[in-house]
């Protein structure tokens, strides 16, 4: 064992004196001993036995994000992409009322797995009134199919897509835009009834789009983002969301969905997104996750005034209503969405303020941690 450890042969070892012997021994030893406790601390680490990382702060803020994908957007197809999504809600005017909120609730999956079974019967138990609507792969992309024939970029994408985590981020945006209402990935567990999450005067503002934070911690380090995981210490959840039919900020969404997914394919030599047979955990967070939702959020809330980034958000206590193009985004602080997670002071499972609880046990990023 300890001429494994050092590399040294069998000859080579029993030719040593006895006492050179008891030392390499122990050296061997040692180094086995340092190497069992660096992976007992792993285990415990990936396992999330309630360890801590450390979260360092630095005294300004560390949040200064500009997704790759906005650096040189392609102007001309977002508009020409932004236009067809446009002309698809003009055509549906005088179907919906733009003042109520739509009593539906989106969930998809491939199936139900037991372990989901009751944070999904969670939606329709505690919100009789909602219509529950569970897609499968099949009735997702016969409703992306139809409902998006007058968007031939955005079918093709969906269904180009290797991985179901950008088709089913990507579907949530498509749902949300053509009928509004909530959607919650199937491991969110619906604490209170919909009705009961806001007070009746915030339900009747004029948003019409409701978002919680997911992470506030803009001042963290850059070493410690990377240990917990994140690709960005601010943004908001895209696991639960709330809408009417059309609004802005999901149709920013979809526009950059696409527009990134065909950024990425040219920084990759690809004639288009559908040659792409694999994306990373930044690509799918910067193309199709809260990365580029976060961003579709705060810039749709910039179009007059320039001053809006997650300072007007950090450490907020209250449901903040903020003007966006045709609307208004609430902001729900990160106790109503995002308990239960050992940073941003997102408080337990079971504050007061808990509207649904996300578990994260089907999230495609490996690094989280909960209490």
């Amino acid at each position: 064992m300890a001429s494994m450890v050092l590399g040294l042969s069998n000859r080579h070892f029993t030719q040593l004196s006895g006492k050179h012997r008891q030392q390499i021994l122990l050296v061997a030893f040692l180094v086995s001993t340092a190497l069992w406790l660096s992976l007992v601390r792993y285990r415990q680490i990936r396992l999330h036995e309630n360890v801590d990382p450390p979260l360092k702060l630095s005294p300004i803020p560390t949040f200064r994000h500009v997704s790759v994908y906005r650096r040189a957007p392609d102007v001309i197809f977002e508009n020409f992409l932004d236009s067809v999504l446009v002309n698809l809600k003009l055509s549906y005017a005088g179907s919906y009322d733009r003042d109520v909120w739509p009593k539906k609730v989106f969930q998809t999956a491939k199936k139900v797995d037991k372990k989901y079974m009751e944070a999904v019967s969670s939606w329709s138990r505690l919100n009789p009134e909602h219509e529950h609507v569970l897609m499968n792969d099949v009735t997702a992309t016969e409703f992306v199919e139809k409902a998006f024939l007058s968007a031939p970029q955005v079918v093709h994408l969906y269904n180009s897509f290797p991985d179901p985590v950008l088709k089913a981020d990507l579907l949530r945006y498509l749902l949300l835009y053509l009928y509004g209402g909530v959607y919650a990935d199937i491991d969110v567990y619906c604490r209170k009834p919909i009705a009961e999450w806001l007070p009746e005067k915030l339900w009747k503002s004029n948003a019409d789009i409701i978002v919680g934070v997911e992470i506030d911690e803009p001042y963290a380090m850059e070493e410690s983002q990377k240990l917990w995981g994140w690709h960005r210490p601010f943004g908001f959840a895209q696991y639960t969301i709330v809408s009417k039919p059309f609004a802005r900020p999901v149709r920013t969404a979809i526009v950059r969905v696409v527009a990134h997914a065909h950024h990425l394919a040219k920084l990759k030599n690809k004639a288009n997104p559908a040659l792409l047979s694999r994306y990373s955990a930044e690509d799918i967070y910067e193309i199709s996750g809260p990365g580029v939702w976060t961003d579709a959020l705060i810039d749709s809330m910039n179009y007059k005034r320039k001053d809006i980034s997650w300072a007007q958000f950090y450490g907020m206590t209250e449901p903040t209503i903020l003007p966006s193009e045709g609307g208004a985004v609430m902001a729900l602080p990160i106790q109503y969405f995002g308990n239960g997670q050992k940073h941003s002071n997102a408080g337990d499972y079971s504050n007061e303020q808990a509207c649904v609880t996300h578990l994260f046990t089907k999230s495609w990023k490996r690094n989280s941690w909960f209490l």
